[in-house]
């Protein structure tokens, strides 16, 4: 029984200690959390299990061709050869698909951090890329300058104290990259 006493003795020393170690903005409910029930008996076991409150995001992403604005699309056909050049300068810009535009700069730094470093805002150029392709019989070919970029899912969620997770925003954002090119397609008509 004694032991049991002193295990206790010991648990509730440790809450002491780190209650006097809080930040001296801790709320009585940070107290309550650190130093156990909130009682008044200095033997009593921590009963609350708290988390420190932050901020984070989670993110997935896909593939996503972006389209140089500037550059048109150009398709050739029926069949034979198709050769384009680009050498005129345009450019392409992260786009919003759903959420909010504040939350740009913020994703952006996640996203070159975990996902990919040639994620960017935009990318503006004005090197030249050739492309040749031959069409298919009776088809049309199509070609576009994109940037090869991803469209990245973000989740802002916040860790409560009481270890819950709350979402707080939500979206997606296409972000260029520094890979950029001709993008091929064929069509009936």
């Amino acid at each position: 029984m004694s032991f049991h006493r002193g295990a206790v003795g010991v648990l509730a020393a440790l809450s002491l200690s780190a209650t006097l170690l809080a930040p001296a903005t801790a709320s009585s409910k940070t107290d309550a959390c650190m130093a156990g029930s909130g009682t008044s008996r200095p033997d009593a076991a921590p009963t609350a299990v708290c988390c420190v409150t932050q901020t984070n995001y989670s993110l997935a992403s896909k593939g996503v061709r972006m389209p140089f604005r500037g550059v048109p699309t150009f398709k050739n056909g029926p069949g034979g050869k198709m050769v384009v050049a680009r050498s005129y300068s345009g450019s392409v810009s992260a786009q919003v698909v759903a959420g909010a535009e504040a939350e740009v700069g913020a994703v952006l730094a996640r996203a070159t951090a975990s996902l990919s470093t040639s994620l960017a805002n935009s990318n503006s150029t004005a090197s030249t890329n050739t492309y040749e392709r031959h069409i298919s019989r009776d088809k049309y070919g199509n070609a576009r300058y994109v940037s090869w970029g991803q469209e990245v899912s973000y989740q802002k969620f916040r860790i409560n104290r009481d270890c819950t997770r709350t979402t707080v925003a939500s979206g997606r954002i296409q972000y260029p990259s520094e890979s950029e090119g001709w993008y091929y397609w064929e069509t009936g008509s």
